[in-house]
């Protein structure tokens, strides 16, 4: 369309129409925007890619800030990929948009252009409005780039800027938009040496050189450990296993196996007592592992969040603060990291899994610590409490207080707070436990976890469950959470919830007992019961 009194939105909603027909809908597939924002075979992604484009940009466009878009599937396996939006200060999609984002994913080529009027008008946005800037990144999967595109080609359609950042981890993507908004340094290049700085700062120089291993999951995190690892060689050695050369993305290795087989990753060597970790695909969750008399011993998320919440308490208290520090859990978080923190004072909320929930629930402190037990979470500081601290440390003299406060204000730089970090996450616990002297063994031992048990278990439609009082209990369908009841009635000390999954078509089961026979009995028998009482619900429909 071309020529004289032809209007900007016209050209606008042409240019749309001609550029959904390469992204007509796959008969059959339905597209639901979950916890973890799109995921599936990457075969079947371009379409949803192409009108979250087209969504990102008017979301970019309603908040006038630059918007993320982040291509990755995590630890998902490698023939699969997905795609979630971030917000402005790096936080996840809001609820609404979620929505959107679901209902637009599913409209066909011949309805987009009335679907987007009708959601811009009810967003009070103008499709023409003043352009917005999208920020893509992407992960190492070999679908990347044309899902990538398919994202670009949305976004150019609303005239939106878009930025291609390339490889990098989902946490790398979250700081660069929320950097991009406040107008400080941005690119991944100030991400390297913003952290690697604070690092030095709090870590210092030892007498022996310390060496570490990570287990990169053949995902992304090699490529930034790799830029990291220079910027740190004189202070610490990190050493990088399963980087992709020799090795399928999260196969056998990375922090969703080793959460979920309770073993070590294949492709690492080991020595006794090393510091040892393993990332996801998409490094934006950590655990930490090492060998005790050959025995594997993991600390996952739950462990994680108890370290930073008693180095953070001790600080606030030397330095003598007036600020609410709190952490924030999920139902999958061991009893026995509830009752320790507890029995220190902290306290502990429980809220329904997924990252948009802990982090929300987190500004509710002035320092919010929120961890999942598979290992994403990081450190949130009000803005009241870094007004707080930075003044503080501007006018304490006593020496005590003042090394607590100065301590405090770099660990907050040292923090990716836009979102969990699984390498800036690493380098905050290698300095909680040198500046603390703490082994693992000590640090193991704070607490000790119940035996539990994990179970993934594949049901027809993952939907007919729906679940109460954070995910902990079942509302729907009638009459399951009662049978769990009655499993759980024939262990000690133990406890079990089912809920579906955010990210795949099958229900989780998490169980916990005195003994780790008895959690794995309970894990078993839950997870055949919800398996028959949904098959048995198909038969009657």
């Amino acid at each position: 369309m071309s020529g004289e009194g032809v209007s900007p939105l016209e050209i606008t909603l042409e240019s749309i129409r001609a550029t959904a027909s390469s992204y007509n809908l796959i008969p059959g597939v339905k597209y639901a925007y979950g916890t973890a924002g799109f995921r599936c075979k990457a075969e079947i992604l371009a379409p949803a890619a192409y009108r979250m484009g087209l969504l990102s940009a008017l979301r970019a466009k309603s908040v006038k800030a630059a918007i993320g878009v982040m291509v990755t599937a995590s630890h998902n396996p490698p023939e699969d990929n997905g795609l979630k939006v971030v917000e402005p200060q790096g936080e996840m999609l809001l609820p609404r948009w979620e929505n959107y984002s679901t209902q637009l994913s599913n409209t066909d080529s011949a309805s987009l252009v009335e679907a987007l009027k009708d959601l811009s008008e009810e967003v009070d946005v103008s499709l023409t409005s003043a352009r917005g800037k999208i920020i893509v990144g992407r992960d190492t999967r070999d679908s990347g780039p044309l899902i990538a595109a398919a994202v670009a080609a949305g976004a150019h359609n609303l005239q939106c800027k878009v930025e291609d950042i390339g490889v990098c981890t989902t946490p790398q993507l979250h700081w660069i938009v929320k950097q991009t908004n406040i107008s400080k340094p941005n690119t991944l290049e100030d991400y390297y040496r913003t952290f690697s700085d604070s690092f030095i700062y709090l870590y210092g120089k030892s007498e022996s050189k310390p060496s570490i291993k990570v287990d990169c999951a053949n995902g992304v995190g090699a490529k930034s450990l790799r830029s990291l690892a220079p910027l740190l060689s004189d202070y610490i050695d990190i050493v990088i296993c399963n980087d992709g050369s020799n090795g399928k993305l999260n196969e056998n290795c990375g922090a969703d196996f080793v959460k979920l087989m309770q073993n070590a990753p294949q492709g690492v060597n080991y020595s006794e007592n090393e510091h040892c970790y393993t990332i996801d695909g998409d490094a934006d969750r950590s655990l930490f592992f090492f060998f005790q008399d050959h025995k594997f011993n993991m600390l996952d998320g739950d462990k994680i969040a108890t370290l930073f919440a008693g180095f953070l308490n001790t600080l606030i208290h030397e330095a003598e603060l007036d600020l609410s520090l709190g952490v924030v859990q999920t139902a999958y978080a061991n009893g026995s990291s509830t009752s320790y923190l507890h029995s220190k004072g902290i306290p502990v909320v429980c809220v329904p899994t997924g990252v948009k929930h802990l982090h929300k629930k987190a500004e509710d402190f002035d320092v919010g610590v929120y961890f999942e037990a598979n290992g994403h979470g990081t450190v949130l500081f009000s803005d009241s409490a870094m007004e707080v601290i930075n003044k503080r440390a501007v006018q304490e003299t006593r020496k005590i207080q003042q090394s607590a406060v100065t301590r405090l204000v770099a660990f907050t730089k040292l923090i990716n707070t836009a979102v969990g970090d699984a390498v800036t996450n690493i380098l905050a616990i290698e300095t909680i436990l040198k500046l603390c002297n703490l082994s693992p063994q000590t640090w193991n031992n704070m607490y000790t976890d119940l035996p539990y048990r994990q179970l993934k278990i594949n049901i027809r439609d993952r939907d007919i469950i729906k679940t109460r009082d954070a995910e902990r209990k079942i509302s729907s369908p009638e009459g399951m959470q009662e049978k769990i009841d009655v499993l759980v009635s024939d262990y000690s000390n133990a406890r079990c919830f089912v809920r579906p999954s955010g990210t795949e078509n099958c229900v989780r089961v998490h169980a916990e007992c005195a003994t780790q026979r008895e959690a794995d009995s309970l894990a078993m028998s839950v997870g055949s019961m919800v398996f028959d009482f949904t098959e048995a619900l198909h038969s009657r429909l």
